[in-house]
């Protein structure tokens, strides 16, 4: 499920503009959903440190609030792989949003036609990101940042995250080559997500995760 956030101190017209793009996810059959819709940035923040969104709609002109554009910045410190598409009834700042790694810049006011191009390209983007998923088959995508750690298992690979697991043929070898820089092989039989590591067990070998699950390390493994 691809998470959407919209940030913008006009909550009338981005409720708007809200209801034409969840229209348009449902046209298209793309897996995803508005998880929030707010005039506060310091809850995007929050959800973006913690990779909670997926796309960002944030406009650049806030009357409570930093410059959208200065915002951005910081948003990008903290997560650069979401993806950010500004929402403005400003064109001077085009030239301005490049230093954010901007998707997109929409002028409002935004019609049918402009979020049916966007979620067009955005479905496109989405097959195509290793970041952001991992593509199991045509028809099954495992979020990485979801991802605890990873198994091999006889000819097969066992990817567990903390609700369900899934079995793909890839090799380990083959899955390093695909996945973010921050799975490493923490084991001849294991690759693990150290972005989800909360404790290391030097005596048992075993890296934890939150509510205690645990996956083998060779002793040799270094956190970094």
């Amino acid at each position: 499920m691809i998470r959407i956030g919209m940030c913008d101190d006009n909550l009338t017209v981005l409720n708007g503009i809200a209801k034409i793009l969840e229209s348009e996810l449902i046209e298209q059959d793309i897996d995803a959903e508005i998880t929030i819709i707010t005039n506060d940035q310091n809850i995007i923040y929050e959800q973006i440190k913690n990779q909670e969104i997926d796309i960002l709609f944030l406009d650049i002109d806030f009357k409570n609030g930093k410059n959208g554009v200065d915002f951005a910045l910081e948003l990008r410190k903290l997560n650069k792989n979401f993806y950010l598409i500004f929402v403005t009834a400003f064109q001077r700042y085009i030239q301005l949003s490049l230093t954010t790694k901007v998707f997109d810049y929409l002028i409002k006011p935004i019609n049918r036609e402009v979020i049916h191009d966007l979620c067009l390209r955005l479905n496109e983007e989405f097959k195509a990101n290793t970041n952001l998923f991992l593509h199991i088959n045509k028809w099954i995508s495992i979020r990485t940042n979801d991802i605890l750690y990873i198994e091999k298992m006889r000819n097969q690979a066992i990817i567990y995250t903390e609700r369900f697991s899934r079995t793909t043929y890839k090799t380990l070898e083959q899955l390093l080559e695909i996945l973010p820089e921050n799975f490493v092989r923490c084991h001849r039989s294991f690759i693990i997500n150290t972005n989800k590591i909360v404790s290391i067990d030097r005596k048992l070998n075993l890296a934890y995760f939150i509510n205690e699950r645990s996956c083998p390390i060779n002793s040799n493994f270094i956190l970094k």
